[in-house]
């Protein structure tokens, strides 16, 4: 029938039909879904979903929640956790309207993973007190009489309606539970608070407490809690939790942590799923808009929302070999935007897919002027430039949808003020770095970058105000999170973009660098340096830039000329009133191939009248000079200082025992990555894996450095193992990404507070000159392979986020 599951969140109305068609073919039985209970957390509410309440429901109320149950349940969700930074669920209703609501709808409540016994947070906040009957102390050790009394309660006033009971205990608003206390202190105590809460469960909700759904998350330090470690039993396997539900986690960065090993999986009560679409806290918060990649408040959320319950509902459906992600998102594309033509539809999926990676690489509140290399790879320019065609893309539709359209909310809300807000951000952070670049290095193109930093800051309040007032304000607040310059974990720190400008020298000044390499050169007597440009040797390579910067207001003339050059042709461009004038430097390969010397130098002057301030000659050396590239299609060649390989370009594959290796289209930080299915096996033995294999090719032989660039997954079991195995000409090395004995979660732990979607494991193999050979073996699950750099032991790497971009290999 065409009913978007938005019809009433979004008002996202079907496409008219005249008539509706019911054959008996039809005619169906749903599926059991895959889990039993999947639902959505409304968390970190303030500032954006707390303001909209209030300003159209008038609180966490009744009259709100009605829109928030109907979406779940649309969404086949029949679960949730409720507001609960300031909210109390089952007070402001009012009273336990709310309670009532959700009972009457199929809605099965629970709440969060820090609030037992179907109390929230903020009751205790609201009732404690010298006076109290709860006592003044959320801590079971001193105040164990209030805290149980409190407990009691909330099962007597809430147990009669379905719930999913929380149980356990952690600190007040979300904090460990004695972070003073020793492991086996905190583990006795939940033991003593569990044998407690399961008293009372029997006593006021049933005698029969397995038949009493209940759940214990394992979030942040209650997971060491649950295993213990070589000197203290951990709640693994504890008779306390047969019939609660383990629900596992993630690491608040979008990867999981623990999962059940083998003997574990049998548990009673089963497992479930913790995972966030926004997150407040350490290293840093991201709560604005969504930057959940598929390959918080609700709104901007939907649409990862809708992937994880479908997944939920249906798992087999969504989890098979073949499955891919870009087929999901163009098949919801269409359902929610049936009504749009299919260029539009077209264009929204091309914003959804390359809006949503760009601001899953780096978290939109955590990008800033430093994060990407505003010249090492040309790494700016590209996003740059991908993010310009999505703020295009993203405008040229706006204008074509009428906004009073049945689709224009949906759009506005889905695809415009997620991808815009965004994508401005990211490009007033790129501008941004730009800016700093260019004053640092006493150039005059620092200065108009400044009005294009303002307008972006102008944007970004203004886009915030039009979804204020969209639809009179049916939005009002959602936009409000900050979102801007990320220091620390809160918003308290955040830094605005600085304005850099530079005033200009007194005498004739230039910077001179290739396009890619930030080796920047005045040409001056005292300060020159020789650059170099060895892009040549790549033979698929037959233009670069080497760039001119004005250090002054005084107007320059360039003159290039080449020695032992014939083979090179120069165009300026911009030349004229610009602030960076363009060489542009090509290559002509037949003139080459006859040439007897392969390397030259151009020669750059700038000619000027001033007094003082030196001649200005900066001299480039070229390397034209291609190796050998006979190899076997698929062999990699190194053309420059190093060696940089996308994972999915290996030149083979041999399965393992009932394993193989499979493409992940688009994941990752470039290209894609590779992943050894099934994900839950372990090798003990490496010639029982799968592998990879990559031929490459070196100018020298000796000590060599392989940079394995990982997504930041973590142990996938309590043995803290995560492991690979490379093997380069027969000599193969197990390696550990993390320390097993010192990899822990926690805010303040690294590398698990990874901001950064990376890990980088470095092994040391000598390599020979000539070809190489490469095999890569995954040894634990959780081994997920972006990119390759093979480099010098000792050369370092140009600062870049995303890496080096893939070098040469034949094709």
């Amino acid at each position: 029938m065409g009913v978007s599951p938005f019809v009433d969140w979004l008002d996202l109305k079907p496409v008219h039909k005249d008539l509706i068609e019911i054959k008996e073919e039809d005619n169906m039985i749903s599926k059991e879904p895959s889990v039993r209970y999947r639902g959505l957390f409304i968390n970190d509410e303030w500032p954006a979903f707390g303001n909209w309440a209030f300003h159209n429901y008038g609180g966490f109320n009744a009259k709100m929640y009605i829109h928030v149950f109907e979406l779940l349940l649309r969404l086949k969700g029949n679960y949730m956790w409720p507001a609960m930074w300031s909210g109390r669920f089952s007070d402001d209703g009012p009273g336990l309207t709310n309670a009532e609501l959700a009972d009457e709808l199929g809605v099965v409540m629970g709440t969060s993973h820090h609030e037992p016994c179907c109390r929230a947070g903020e009751e205790y906040k609201n009732l404690r007190g010298k006076d109290s009957i709860y006592g003044d102390a959320w801590n079971f050790r001193t105040n164990e009489q209030g805290i149980t009394k409190f407990l009691e309660d909330g099962l007597k006033r809430s147990g009669k309606f379905d719930n999913v009971i929380t149980v356990g205990m952690r600190g007040e608003a979300d904090t460990a539970i004695a972070g003073d206390a020793t492991l086996a202190e905190n583990i006795q105590l939940l033991r003593d608070v569990l044998t407690t809460q399961n008293r009372l469960i029997k006593e006021y909700v049933n005698e029969d407490i397995m038949s009493v759904p209940r759940m214990l998350a394992l979030y942040k330090e209650v997971e060491p809690y649950f295993y213990g470690d070589e000197e203290t039993k951990g709640l693994m396997d504890d008779p306390l939790l047969d019939g609660v539900t383990l629900m596992l986690c993630y690491d608040n960065h979008g990867n999981l942590r623990t999962v059940p090993s083998e003997s574990m999986r049998n548990h009673p009560g089963g497992y479930g799923m913790y995972y966030r679409f926004d997150y407040h806290g350490c290293p840093f918060s991201y709560e604005w808009i969504n930057t959940n990649y598929l390959p918080k408040n609700i709104l901007t959320t939907e649409f990862p929302l809708s992937y994880f319950l479908d997944l939920a509902y249906d798992y087999e459906k969504y989890s098979t070999f073949d499955f891919n992600t870009f087929d999901y998102t163009k098949q919801w594309i269409g359902k929610q935007f049936a009504s749009s033509s299919e260029e539009q539809r077209n264009d929204i999926e091309f914003i959804f897919n390359n809006y949503n990676k760009l601001s899953f690489i780096r978290r939109t509140e955590s990008v800033s002027s430093e994060t990407f290399h505003p010249v090492h790879f040309s790494e700016t320019e590209k996003i740059l430039s991908l993010a310009e065609e999505v703020l295009e893309r993203t405008e040229k539709l706006k204008k074509e949808i009428d906004v009073n359209s049945d689709v224009y909310e949906a759009f506005f809300t889905q695809v415009y003020f997620a991808a815009k807000g965004t994508m401005n951000v990211l490009r007033l952070q790129l501008l941004s770095g730009k800016n700093h670049w260019y004053a640092l290095n006493g150039m005059l193109e620092a200065n108009p970058f400044v009005k294009e930093m303002k307008e972006c800051v102008r944007i970004d309040e203004e886009l915030v105000k039009e979804l204020d007032e969209l639809k009179g304000g049916r939005w009002y607040g959602m936009g409000w999170s900050e979102h801007i310059g990320f220091t620390d974990w809160n918003e308290e720190g955040n830094l605005m973009p600085v304005y850099m400008t530079y005033h200009g020298a007194r005498r004739t000044r230039v910077g001179v660098w290739v396009e890619g390499d930030s080796t920047v050169t005045s040409g001056q007597d005292y300060t020159k340096k020789t650059l170099k440009l060895d892009a040549f040797k790549n033979p698929n390579i037959n233009e670069a830039i080497i760039n001119v910067g004005k250090g002054s207001t005084r107007e320059i003339k360039i003159e290039i000329n080449t020695v032992d050059g014939d083979f090179l042709n120069y165009e300026l461009k911009d030349s004229k009133d610009a602030n960076v004038t363009k060489i542009i430097v090509s290559i002509d390969r037949e003139k080459l191939s006859k040439a007897a010397q392969k390397k030259c130098k151009i020669n750059i002057s700038v000619p000027h009248k001033d007094i003082s301030g030196g001649k200005i000659l900066v001299v480039v050396d070229v390397d034209a000079e291609v190796p050998n590239i006979d190899y076997p299609k698929g062999t990699f060649v190194q053309t420059t200082s190093y060696i940089s390989i996308e994972a999915e370009h290996f030149i083979s594959q041999k399965n393992g025992t009932n394993s193989s290796w499979k493409v992940i289209e688009g994941y990752g930080k470039t290209l894609s990555a590779i992943k050894s299915y099934p994900v839950i096996n372990i090798y003990d033995d490496i010639n029982e894996a799968p592998y990879v294999k990559y031929d490459f090719v070196l100018n020298e032989g000796g000590r060599w450095s392989f940079d394995f660039y990982q997504n930041p997954s973590n142990p996938a079991f309590m043995n803290n193992k995560l492991q690979f195995a490379a093997e380069v000409n027969g000599k193969a090395i197990i390696h550990d990404v993390v320390d097993s004995k010192t990899f822990a979660v926690g805010d303040t732990k690294q590398p698990w507070s990874n901001t950064n979607e990376i890990r980088i494991s470095t092994v040391n193999f000598e390599c020979k000159k000539g070809l190489n050979t490469l095999k890569f073996y995954p040894v634990t699950p959780n081994i997920v392979l972006e990119k390759i750099i093979i480099r010098p032991e000792n050369y370092k790497m140009p600062e870049s986020y995303l890496g080096a971009p893939e070098t040469y290999y034949v094709n």
